[in-house]
């Protein structure tokens, strides 16, 4: 018999599907919200049952991520709902920074926008230093829009403590040396990437766009970073980033938070805000999310 793709629960179909990744798959499940999942298969060759372990251990590691944020919440890292056997129920989104970064040529981000885009992922990647973790992937592709054009930031399943080894390398949001390693996940890993993060949001386009994937990773190789000139307000914040002259992300935030004239205080009390705004609505998602796993619970299919 032929391999086929098994659902986490036998009422979702192809219709559900949403998209596929390295840790497995996202179907749309009811309302707001989507499920990530493992990829399993039935009748599965030897190479899809490895895939199949791999996607399953990252799916694991990124529940522990969640259930570490759930206790400590942070409004610009995406919600996630429920951790159940099949997977990981996540508030949905409405795109990527990625897609809406590939838009940029023909409809221009306004500059408070990419001030907001500039500031919300790194508050969220500094609560992250915080906790002890790091994302360990970050690029656009995993970084979430909502309907308000506000940032979640989203798949966890390449973080891990600080210090330890980074699991993922995505040129051009990876820092690496001569011989294609990457350093410990720490403050120099993660700025370099947010350093990519925030040239792409200003400039509308990744590092060195232009060239092949292999020139680009041998200029970046050799710290060849493009110019930032045309950026007067953050382009010493992308250099010294790429640079790895901030001690912590934490230290960055600060950076970006005096140059658009706002305190530490003022930011903490808006993110106290905005999650209080976000808990009914969480509230009500958990909810639905518990009554679609007892309903569904017969039609597991693993």
């Amino acid at each position: 018999m032929r391999p086929y793709l098994r659902m986490p629960f036998r009422s979702l179909s192809v219709d559900n599907f949403i998209s596929r990744g390295a840790a497995g798959h996202v179907f749309h499940i009811i309302s707001n919200i989507v499920l990530k999942c493992p990829t399993k298969f039935g009748n599965a060759f030897p190479e899809q049952m490895e895939e199949k372990e791999e996607s399953e251990k990252r799916i694991e590691a990124e529940k522990a991520v969640y259930r570490v944020v759930m206790e400590h919440s942070h409004p610009n890292i995406v919600l996630c709902i429920l951790c159940a056997p099949e997977g990981i129920f996540l508030r949905r989104m409405e795109s990527t920074l990625q897609e809406r970064l590939s838009q940029s040529q023909t409809a221009p981000t306004p500059a408070r926008t990419q001030e907001r885009w500039v500031l919300q992922p790194t508050s969220a990647v500094a609560w992250l230093e915080r906790l002890g973790l790091v994302h360990g992937d970050l690029r656009p592709a995993n970084i979430l829009l909502d309907a308000n054009d506000n940032i979640q930031l989203c798949d966890f399943d390449a973080a891990v403590k600080s210090g330890a080894e980074l699991m993922a390398a995505s040129e051009p949001f990876c820092k690496m040396d001569g011989n294609l390693e990457t350093p410990p996940a720490g403050p120099v890993s993660e700025q370099f990437s947010l350093a990519s993060c925030i040239y792409s949001i200003r400039f509308g386009h990744w590092p060195w766009h232009e060239l092949d994937p292999h020139a680009r990773g041998e200029k970046l190789i050799r710290n060849e970073i493009p110019s930032v000139l045309a950026d007067a307000f953050f382009g010493d914040v992308t250099t010294r980033c790429w640079h790895g002259e901030y001690a912590s992300i934490t230290s960055i935030e600060q950076d970006v938070l005096s140059r658009l004239g706002r305190s530490v205080a003022q930011e903490e009390a808006l993110r106290r805000a905005a999650l209080e705004e976000l808990a009914p609505e969480y509230s009500l998602l958990r909810a639905e999310c518990e009554e679609f796993v007892t309903k569904k619970a017969w039609g597991r299919s693993c």
